[in-house]
């Protein structure tokens, strides 16, 4: 089974306009989101696989799949290291 991505629901949200804020109440960190960063937190409001997640993102930017997998994968490695995301697997 793959794994899948999903946000850590202890993460307090607000959107500011294209953009999502977000802080952990347990660390009290901080994060802020650009619009692609935004988009790819929308689809994490449900247990997403990396694969999915690409696919959903190369139609929305029509970005080739390998910069695509590549920056996401970054990206989710970032939200993994300050716990905004989880992995269920």
């Amino acid at each position: 089974m793959s794994k899948r991505y999903i946000q850590n629901k202890k993460i307090i949200q607000s959107k500011i306009g294209e953009e999502v804020v977000m802080m952990d109440i347990d660390s009290g960190f901080y994060f802020g989101m650009n619009g692609v960063g935004s988009v790819i937190w929308k689809h994490l409001s449900t247990a997403i696989t990396l694969d999915e997640l690409v696919h959903k993102m190369m139609n929305e930017f029509k970005v080739d799949k390998q910069t695509c997998e590549a920056d996401t994968i970054e990206f989710l490695d970032n939200l993994l290291e300050k716990n905004i995301i989880r992995v269920l697997e």
